[in-house]
């Protein structure tokens, strides 16, 4: 009797000792996996932090080449504002000194000396040319627009039949023969009026 009781707790003690074994493999094999996760977990930490470190460093290089290209721009163009700034300008043409122009004529269909302008502008409508004594002209009706063209058409007796015969229907297309003036006492009189033929 005393063998089977012997026998029986030595077998529960080999079944409580393998049992027992077995917990212990299982929370070391349960500490290697969290050992392998953490060591994985770590792994994946320094890639990811190497990527970023990487992409950091690349977003620096395209913003500093941008910086350097746009400092670069701009002194270039410093450059060449200080070359075109000392460059010499060429001068300007000085207007023809027998080409002068008026507004209109006055009510008697002269036109004053002293109101004559060295270039054309929207405001003029007649073009002398001087002769070399500078005391005879041809003269023609000239415009730069069709706006200023369709003011004279609209007040014709003003700008243009003082000193202008015309022929044709009135419109924004027109040849012009010139006319003939000679100087008197400061104003311009009309020897020969201009010819406007409108198409």
């Amino acid at each position: 009797m005393n063998t089977v009781l012997s026998l029986f707790l030595f077998a529960v003690a080999i079944a409580w000792f393998e049992y027992r074994l077995k917990g212990i493999n299982k929370e070391s094999d349960r500490d290697q996996k969290g050992a392998f996760d953490f060591f994985a977990t770590k792994e994946e930490l320094k890639k990811a932090v190497k990527r970023l470190t990487e992409k950091a460093d690349e977003a620096h290089t395209a913003l500093s080449e941008r910086m350097t290209s746009l400092e670069e721009k701009a002194f270039f163009a410093q450059e060449e504002k200080k070359a075109a700034a000392q460059e010499p300008q060429a001068p300007k043409a000085e207007p023809d000194p027998r080409v002068i122009f008026f507004r209109w004529p006055a009510d008697d269909g002269t036109f004053a000396d002293a109101q004559r302008l060295v270039s054309q502008t929207e405001d003029t409508y007649y073009r002398f040319q001087l002769d070399d004594t500078r005391t005879r002209a041809e003269f023609l009706f000239v415009t730069v627009s069709d706006t200023q063209l369709s003011k004279a058409n609209n007040s014709s007796k003003k700008y243009i039949e003082r000193v202008c015969n015309f022929t044709g229907e009135k419109s924004t297309r027109y040849t012009c023969t010139p006319g003939k003036a000679h100087l008197e006492r400061g104003r311009w009189v009309v020897d020969q009026k201009a010819r406007i033929e409108y198409r």
